[in-house]
């Protein structure tokens, strides 16, 4: 009798085991497991009051899951997990705030409160980066051919550092990105909601798939995060700062030369130079634009802007 009783409760346990419902994986695991991760990540603690959160399945035991969380200044911000074959494989949680006139749209068009993250997210233009997110992430197209994608991802980790660093961002810009190999560098300008605005350089590392593994900034008249200032320490990636001599041809045969310390000829002839800072320099002349960035290592990287909206990377030959 014992052994029939054994025998009848392996065969339940394996029926258990083997039925749909035991290894069943919906919307509402894949939001809990999303909001666990959000909550959990140390970076986003100032977030509480989970609301509006939809999750969209993309495959099996797969989803994208959205929602809108609360910073400390109860202002909405759009959180976003993807979760494949139920694991959380990326999460964030946007600087932007979701602002009134949006919301607003959405109700316009329909959104109900389930939907409103995702419809926010169709008016502010942010779904169209996080489709090419997806895209990046899954091999399907090469971020590297995308600098907007790359400024932007760049952009949000920048802003987190500065958030945790100094305060709340009201506005960050980054301007003359340069690409070489996987490192996005140039510089920037940020302002802060307490008040008060600085110059900066800023550095990107990227991993094959266009994801962000490490970035950092400094202030343009000394100063930054941690890594940095310790970088600057040990006498590693500290910008040499300046104009180095070199000649430089870029597309459509403009010809480039520059002096120590400046000034800056195109086709033979002076340009007016704007200094941003020791690692970022315009220069201007004959219906062309030169932006001038010097890396860290004190090598130049020149691109430039022309008639209708030509533009290029130049080739520095020396």
């Amino acid at each position: 009798m014992k052994k029939r009783l054994n025998t009848y409760l392996s065969m339940a346990i394996i029926a258990a085991m083997t039925s749909p419902s035991a290894f069943a994986y919906d919307q509402t695991d894949a939001i809990e497991d999303c909001q666990a991760k959000i909550f959990d990540d140390s970076q986003y603690s100032r977030y509480s009051g989970v609301h509006g959160t939809t999750a969209q399945e993309t495959g099996r035991h797969s989803f994208k899951v959205s929602g809108l969380v609360k910073d400390r200044d109860k202002k909405d911000h759009r959180f976003n997990c993807r979760i494949d074959h139920r694991e959380v494989v990326s999460w964030n949680v946007s600087p932007e705030q979701i602002s009134d006139s949006d919301k607003k749209k959405a109700a316009a068009i329909g959104a109900g409160v389930l939907g409103l993250a995702i419809l926010a997210a169709a008016v502010s233009g942010d779904k169209d980066h996080d489709n090419k997110r997806s895209s990046y992430e899954k091999g399907e197209n090469s971020p590297f051919d995308d600098m907007g994608y790359l400024k932007r991802e760049c952009t949000n980790e920048v802003r987190r550092h500065l958030d945790r660093d100094h305060g709340q961002v009201r506005n960050l810009e980054l301007t003359h990105p340069h690409l070489h190999d996987r490192t996005l560098s140039g510089n920037g300008r940020v302002s802060f909601e307490r008040g008060g605005r600085r110059e900066l350089s800023f550095t990107c590392d990227f991993d094959r798939r266009g994801q962000v593994q490490d970035g950092h900034y400094s202030y343009a008249d000394g100063g930054g995060d941690d890594r940095m200032g310790r970088a600057d320490e040990d006498g590693a990636g500290a910008a040499k700062g300046g104009i180095p001599f070199f000649n430089a041809t870029c597309p459509g045969g403009v010809e480039v030369h520059a002096d120590q310390g400046g000034p800056v000829f195109i086709n033979g002839k002076e340009t007016k130079l704007k200094k941003f800072n020791n690692n970022a320099f315009e220069a201007t002349g004959s219906d062309i634009t030169l932006s001038l960035t010097i890396n860290p290592d004190g090598s130049p990287s020149l691109m430039y802007t022309g008639k209708h909206g030509a533009n290029g990377i130049c080739t520095i030959s020396n």
